[in-house]
């Protein structure tokens, strides 16, 4: 297993587990609670438990960037949770050599009613920070974070993206032994999520720190760590190279599933929703319906999504968006555009196959991502359910692309729900 160049370990993880209850029933009396709990131990049912991480071990060396990456519900999160003493694991170990720094969740330890300068402190005391150092750094976080000139404006009156920055360069300047990144540098724009990036590299390679970073950018994982695992269901399936990592990724969820292959037992979640996106098939078509094995600019992208309800849905919709190498929007639409709204009966698996007409992008590769949704909440989010290369060659008929925009637009699509 990878360690740094001395061999020393940051963190040791021995077989954790992690397991929440997802009882229908709610206990709403101490005699209810006492009761349900001794039936539970009487029976040894383990019908209610949900586990969100199963069997988990590695190791991390000093100075290693370890990248985490799976789905939406692979056990990630919770993951750096456990390592972070946020939750306590049901079963096993974790043992941590140094300070751990942790940027969670956007906007953890901020105070919508105070400033920014007033969240700095707070945010800097609940991440581990003495006041001192805070103190020593604050001119660094805010230069860093680029909001000098919202300083004294309250957070509530901050974007998602400004609330990030500050988040992220209170974490960076923590000196820390190991820091614990979670998907927040999404929020960000571009040129701040570049800046976020070379700022975790420079930790590693000039301040020796550990790094663990969990992202859905497979281009910045595979850039900035020389190892990643591979999650699933809560376990580890795969622990190797960064590169090789993104490579099965992208490779296992890209495989189209015929409806006679499709598994319709909705995947476990530590939150049930409503409804799923279970089986996916992305191709591109020629004008006849024929899947193309290569992509050019002007092609037709053709996906088509099976979806489970474990109960009725009224007026649901599937948003599909396309993502360059970088993690950028290139293209991306949204059924309810065209008012192609559906409905989902309990246990009825249906199909929507949105085809995506004349996509103009240029050449590169790019992954699928989908949103099942309703106007009140998202039902599921489905991260690079295909990859696929746009060739810059010229290819029956078309000429070649070779500084074709990469600015997000809504091409002309259509939408069949069978």
């Amino acid at each position: 297993m990878p360690m740094s160049s001395n061999g020393s370990i940051a963190l040791s993880i021995r077989d954790i587990g992690k397991a929440y209850t997802v009882s229908s029933r709610r206990a709403t009396t101490l005699v209810e609670s006492v009761s349900d709990w001794v039936g539970r131990v009487r029976s040894g049912a383990d019908v209610d438990r949900f586990w969100a991480l199963r069997d988990v071990s590695c190791e991390v060396g000093k100075g290693e960037i370890l990248g985490l990456v799976g789905r939406n519900g692979a056990g990630k999160s919770t993951l750096l949770k456990v390592i972070a003493g946020v939750t306590t694991p049901t079963e096993g170990s974790v043992d941590v050599h140094g300070r751990v720094g942790t940027m969670l969740e956007v906007g953890t330890g901020f105070h919508p009613e105070l400033t920014g300068r007033e969240n700095v402190y707070l945010n800097g005391a609940f991440i581990g920070m003495r006041r001192a150092e805070i103190r020593a750094r604050f001119d660094e976080i805010v230069e860093f974070s680029g909001v000098e000139k919202f300083l004294d404006v309250p957070i509530k009156h901050y974007s998602s993206g400004m609330a990030v920055r500050l988040a992220f360069a209170v974490a960076a300047h923590l000196d820390a032994d190991i820091l614990l990144v979670d998907e927040v540098l999404a929020v960000g724009d571009q040129a701040f999520q570049d800046k976020c990036l070379g700022k975790i590299g420079e930790l590693r390679q000039k301040q020796g720190r550990t790094v663990l970073f969990v992202s859905h950018n497979l281009a910045a994982v595979a850039s900035l760590c020389t190892r990643a695992l591979l999650m699933s269901g809560g376990r580890v399936i795969a622990d190797a190279s960064a590169s090789e990592i993104t490579r099965l990724y992208t490779a296992g969820v890209a495989m189209a599933t015929t409806m006679e292959e499709v598994d319709l037992t909705p995947l476990p979640r530590a939150r049930p929703t409503a409804a799923q996106c279970i089986a996916i098939q992305v191709h591109a078509i020629d004008a006849s319906g024929v899947p193309l094995e290569s992509i050019v600019p002007g092609s037709t992208i053709q996906v088509t999504v099976t979806l489970l309800a474990s109960s009725p849905v009224l007026r649901a919709l599937l948003g599909v968006e396309v993502m360059d190498e970088r993690g950028r929007p290139a293209l991306g639409i949204s059924t309810d555009a065209i008012d192609a709204w559906f409905d989902l009966d309990a246990g009825v698996a249906r199909r929507v196959t949105v085809r995506l007409r004349d996509v103009q992008v240029r050449p590169g590769i790019y992954t699928v991502g989908l949103t099942l949704a309703t106007v009140l909440e998202n039902l599921d989010e489905l991260d690079a359910v295909a990859r696929f290369e746009v060739s810059p060659e010229p290819i029956g008929g078309y000429e070649r692309w070779p500084g074709w925009p990469a600015a997000a637009y809504a091409p002309r699509f259509d939408v069949t729900i069978a």
